[in-house]
């Protein structure tokens, strides 16, 4: 069944008119017509089965047929890391991070960040996308560039991944889910790394070979996923 995203959505709905890109989406594209059922997502748990009531192609207008409110995962899967210079790079994380059942990403400006802006609406595009195409009933928070420290402020008691020699937990001995952080692609900086220890960061060793930091960061989801 086709799904679409529905933002506003909300169990009191008895119809749901859907956005403009959507309906085109909806009604253009995939040639749906009056009376063909599809799912609604809102990216906060909630979905619905509806009924096409208007295939207008820029504002198809939708019976609510029955909804389910999904609960959330336990623990939500948090990442932390400096975006890369090449931004493609962290629209291929964020999809298949998505997939994989992540709950929140946050961006952090580091000492040795490549890049200081960040396109939040093309982000979340991507992350719509990932999570109806893997239904899954909960839209990945995406968090602006904040700064490390205060960061590490909000969120103590996490894992760390950097390239420096010290002691490190192996990955596969990980047992809790806390943020990740993952370092830039100069990796942070030494004062970074101390300022995370002391905040109760734990180093986590990722692998034997050195990863890219967005093939750091999607091991990390991963590892997370399955404690």
């Amino acid at each position: 069944m086709h799904l679409f995203y529905a933002p506003d959505f909300t169990e009191n709905d008895a119809s749901y008119t859907l956005s403009e890109d959507e309906s085109k989406h909806c009604i253009r594209v995939l040639r749906l017509k009056k009376g063909d059922q599809v799912e609604l997502l809102n990216g906060k748990g909630l979905s619905a089965l509806a009924e096409i009531a208007e295939d207008h192609p820029k504002k198809c207008t939708l019976q609510v047929l029955k909804t389910v409110q999904h609960p959330p995962t336990s623990n939500a899967i948090h990442l932390a890391l400096a975006p890369t210079k090449n931004m493609d790079r962290m629209e291929w994380l964020l999809e298949k991070a998505t997939e994989i059942g992540l709950s929140k990403i946050t961006f952090l400006k580091c000492d040795h960040n490549e890049r200081g802006q960040l396109k939040l609406d093309r982000l979340e595009k991507i992350a719509i996308s990932a999570m109806k195409q893997s239904k899954r009933y909960y839209l990945p928070e995406i968090s602006d560039l904040v700064p490390f420290a205060a960061f590490i402020d909000a969120f103590p008691n996490g894992y760390i991944g950097h390239c420096y020699p010290s002691n490190k937990t192996p990955l596969n001995l990980i047992t809790e889910r806390k943020v990740f952080l993952i370092g830039p692609e100069g990796d942070f900086s030494e004062q970074e790394v101390k300022k995370a220890l002391d905040h109760g960061y734990e180093a986590v060793s990722l692998s034997d070979f050195r990863l890219r930091t967005e093939t750091a960061a999607l091991v990390s989801v991963m590892k997370l996923s399955l404690v």
